[in-house]
């Protein structure tokens, strides 16, 4: 990933941390859990950006890898669980 796109990866990051974290703790009802769920996105986010189209909607893009986090999150909790 070239200078500009990490430069652009964090600016976006940054505009949309307080949307992201909001729709965190709503998913995980904890902040622990939800700054967890926080990290992990922007680690997928993250690692996925040159396959971003830099022309939709990043927050929507985010929101989306936020939810299948979480339900991965969740299925290795039930799975553990049951274990």
């Amino acid at each position: 990933m070239s200078d500009h796109e990490i430069q652009l990866f964090e600016d976006l990051a940054f505009k949309y941390m307080d949307n992201l974290y909001s729709r965190a703790i709503l998913l995980a009802r904890s902040a622990e859990r939800a700054e967890i769920l926080v990290q992990q996105t922007y680690a997928v986010a993250f690692g996925v950006f040159q396959h971003f189209d830099k022309n939709s909607d990043f927050d929507k893009w985010l929101n989306e890898i936020l939810m299948n986090v979480y339900a991965n999150m969740c299925f290795y909790v039930h799975e553990s669980a049951e274990n």
